[in-house]
């Protein structure tokens, strides 16, 4: 009976995620899940664990501000890093992430022309270059099964453009400049079934990114700067991490609402 709930809880989530391609959220439970690492026992106070994030952005569901209006088509974000995580007593995590980081964005602007407007749209990718993060999250509430945790975190990028279209035409980039980053806070709940520990939440957040030092207009007026942020600063996070409580777990997330993304991570508790 508990095994087929498992399993149909499961079908459910990857239904989800495979309908879908800021930062992952994770599952509140995870200072607790690995009870068991490698070397350090686990009976001392503090632990460690390294381990991968990949983060899957198909779109981040942006606006243009200050200088134009509307929304951006597209800004798809593909994240990969290390993670290195401090646990204190099995209720808090404190982690940091290095990586790496590549953007695509997709927008459209209005410049005047013979007395009328005229839409422009730009294409921008950037190169793959570094990322970071700090975050924490910590348990508020749990029983045998249930976890009620509460987290927060701040990622920051500043990737260099590799190109820029402007109605299919190739523009001038030298100088040009992409600011990334994101904070937020999110709470959320999880119930553990066997070797699953599905999660739901809600997460607050704030994605800015800048775009400067264009020799080419990019944005309303012939403006050759342009910030975006995000429409909606309210999301839903729903994941599943998978882990018998020894020296390994496997997490996968998705989020919706203020953007569509997917997340795949491990950890190994040493």
């Amino acid at each position: 009976m508990v095994r087929t709930m498992c399993w149909k809880i499961c079908v459910a989530m990857g239904v989800c995620v495979s309908a879908l391609f800021a930062s992952p959220v994770g599952n509140p439970a995870f200072p607790r899940i690995i009870k068991e690492g490698f070397y350090i026992p686990s009976d001392i106070l503090v632990s460690v664990r390294a381990g991968y994030e990949g983060d899957f952005v198909s779109d981040a569901r942006l606006n243009q501000t200050i200088e134009s209006s509307g929304r951006v088509d597209s800004f798809v974000q593909n994240i990969n890093s290390g993670t290195i995580t401090l646990n204190v007593a099995e209720r808090v995590d404190f982690y940091s992430i290095l990586g790496a980081s590549q953007i695509c964005a997709d927008w459209r602007y209005e410049v005047p022309q013979n007395n009328t407007f005229v839409v422009n749209r730009a294409q921008l990718e950037t190169l793959t270059q570094f990322l970071w993060g700090v975050g924490a999250r910590g348990i508020l509430f749990q029983t045998e099964t249930l976890t009620l945790g509460i987290g927060g975190r701040y990622s920051f990028t500043n990737p260099d453009p590799v190109w820029l279209l402007v109605n299919a035409v190739n523009q001038n980039i030298a100088g040009a400049k992409c600011r990334w980053y994101e904070w937020q806070f999110d709470l959320d709940f999880a119930f553990q079934i066997d070797l699953f520990i599905p999660y739901i939440g809600v997460k607050y957040s704030g994605v800015r990114v800048k775009l400067g030092h264009f020799p080419e207009p990019i944005a309303m007026n012939a403006a050759t700067t342009n910030h975006f942020e995000d429409r909606i600063p309210v999301g839903v996070v729903l994941g599943c991490s998978i882990s018998n409580g020894k020296y390994f777990m496997l997490n996968v997330e998705a989020r919706l609402v203020n953007e569509e993304a997917m997340t795949i991570s491990g950890d190994l508790r040493f």
